[in-house]
């Protein structure tokens, strides 16, 4: 039941390996949280598990975790090559591809990664016998250990032991432990340290992510004694939370596929899936992916927060890359509305690679060759899924135009620009009276009887008192352009629609927004686009015609067109943030 770790030498040979310090420098093999729990989880799939569990032990005061233990209820492992499996290079299934795991290195190259100990436990199920085996390089480097054993043991770990009982108060009948041990790399703290509460609320993203597949077939992983649901980045799975969440709504949130196929590469098929997420969680143009259709938050659900759309790449049905690909979507990098777009790149391990896959299932990037093929693929549905967003949010903004006013989107961009810039000093001894004639005069410019219509004049009112900037449109004889009142703070502005810069281009624009460009010819369309370039230098020649009227212009306007600028361009970043 023993073997040795590498063949001693004699007089005449030398090791071809110096093995602790071979094995000090696999710590460095590139594995982070992550990936290293990853593998464990990989072989518990591999061994027909379908109840997993992931415990952190912490150290004094949760500022470490000294230990992680992974334990199963699969097929456990066979006492007879017990004393191998943490042997470097070792696999039963090595260079198969039908499964997670390749080469044997995952499981022994993850633990180290993180610590000096690997501990494995394993019981079958035709036996009462538990056995146990185990590699630490510290008595590795001391020459304590020179080979792998494997002994019995009476029992599970006391840690282990309340993990290797089934979700039916039952002893599991078979199942593996597996103990990272004499973990020296995972600490809180530090000027640029990331948490041990982040780090396992990472962990818990990573594993929802990239078992989706098992998790969504009847597999339960619990990280430090809680059940991990699935997150799918196209939605198109059933998700717990989100299904709790919205069934008081009598809503189930979905993804909808823009288009799926398939590619073929020597003889196997390479099936991507390109999908939008769902509309209720992109509701109007500047949400931001972190609120619903409510205005709840959304940050769980894990909308894409960098304005890119990260593909998902499934090797055997597990995840092993989600990022950016270079090169792949180049014409849609600066639409923002990308973030809504979910990219699903399936393969078999045949066609490893094609895919370049890493040992540490992190980092699978096609050929050049397939990354070109894949990017032809993708442009038709890249452009339908981005048209059929701006196609939704223009759906709702012309709903919001209708039901809470023409201007109610510019007054919103205005209020959420609001708290960064100075407040206004006009009007700031305005009196309540003074306030409620403004009110009252706005209410009789947009038609409103003030004894009949008592809940909108009653919602204007609310509005001119909480709103930064409020927008009304009205009509007077003159050649005023516009009409502004200042009160305590809070700005009125009355637009002339009588006035031409309204009447002959503004309106016709708004037309075209809030109906769409249906029964408009491109020329019409062109035509208007170029009376709005027109109109937009003739307002500013205007402006300045007005400026020259007085002699004193420079004196008494330079600060106005600073601040004119300034609110300007910060409305504008507002509102452009989303395009």
């Amino acid at each position: 039941m023993t073997t040795p770790l590498f063949l001693a030498p004699d007089d005449q040979r030398s090791t071809i390996i110096q093995i602790d310090r071979a094995l000090e420098s696999m710590r460095d093999a590139g594995y982070d949280l992550m990936a290293a729990i990853g593998e464990p989880l990989d072989n518990s799939i591999q061994a027909e598990a379908t109840l997993m569990r992931v415990l952190p032990v912490y150290g004094p005061r949760k500022k470490s975790i000294e230990r992680f233990i992974i334990a199963d209820n699969g097929v456990g492992i066979d006492p007879a090559i017990m004393h191998k499996v943490l042997s470097m290079g070792y696999s039963a299934r090595y260079n198969q591809r039908d499964g997670l795991g390749r080469f044997g290195m995952g499981l022994k190259l993850a633990g180290l990664s993180l610590g000096e100990r690997i501990e494995i436990y394993s019981k079958r199920a035709n036996s009462p016998k538990i056995h146990h085996s185990y590699i630490d390089l510290e008595e590795v480097g001391e020459g304590k250990q020179q080979y792998i054993t494997a002994t019995e043991v009476q029992e599970w770990p006391e840690e282990a032991a309340s993990l290797m009982v089934g979700r039916d108060g039952r002893p599991m009948a078979s199942g593996t432990v597996v103990i990272f041990g004499k973990i020296d790399r995972l600490s809180t703290g530090g000027t640029y340290g990331t948490s041990l509460d982040e780090k396992i609320a990472d962990l818990r993203k990573f594993i929802a992510r990239a078992f989706r597949t098992y998790l969504d077939t009847g597999r339960t992983i619990e990280l430090d004694g809680k059940e991990v649901t699935l997150h799918d980045p196209l939605f198109l799975r059933d998700n717990p939370r989100i299904i709790a969440r919205y069934k008081g709504q009598k809503l189930d949130p979905r993804g909808t596929i823009v288009e799926e196929g398939d590619l073929e590469i020597d003889g196997h098929k390479v099936h991507v899936t390109v999908a939008l997420v769902p509309a209720e969680f992109r509701p109007y143009q500047g949400s931001g992916g972190a609120h619903d259709h409510r205005g709840d938050d959304i940050s769980e659900f894990q909308i894409n927060p960098d304005n890119a759309a990260k593909i998902s790449i499934l090797r055997n049905g597990r995840e092993i890359f989600y990022d950016v690909i270079p090169r792949l979507l180049e014409a849609a990098r600066t639409d923002k509305a990308i973030r809504y777009v979910a990219i699903e790149v399936s393969f078999p391990a045949e066609l490893d690679e094609y895919f370049q896959v890493r040992n540490v299932k992190r980092g699978a990037e096609p050929v050049p060759k397939l990354r070109n093929q894949l990017r032809d693929w993708l442009k038709r549905p890249m452009r339908q899924a981005r048209r059929q967003i701006r196609e939704h949010w223009g759906e709702v903004e012309a709903r919001t135009r209708l039901q809470s006013g023409p201007h109610a989107g510019s007054m919103a961009t205005a209020e959420r620009a609001n708290p960064s810039l100075p407040k206004g000093l006009a009007g700031r001894a305005a009196t309540a009276e003074q306030e409620e004639e403004v009110v009252q005069n706005a209410a009789e410019d947009m038609g409103l009887d003030v004894e009949v219509d008592i809940e909108k004049v009653e919602k204007l009112r609310e509005q001119i008192r909480t709103k930064p900037i409020t927008l009304i449109d009205a009509r007077w004889p003159g050649k005023e352009f516009l009409e502004v009142h200042h009160l305590n703070g809070k700005s009125v502005v009355k637009f002339n629609l009588r006035h031409s810069f309204f009447r002959d281009v503004y309106l016709p624009l708004k037309k075209v927004a809030d109906e769409g460009t249906d029964g408009i010819t491109p020329e019409d369309m062109l035509d208007l686009a170029r009376r709005a370039e027109a109109a937009i230098d003739l307002l500013f020649m205007g402006y300045a015609r007005a400026e020259a009227m007085n002699p004193n212009a420079d004196q008494d306007y330079s600060q106005l067109r600073s601040y004119w600028g300034m609110f300007t361009e910060a409305m504008l970043k507002e509102e452009l943030k989303e395009s």
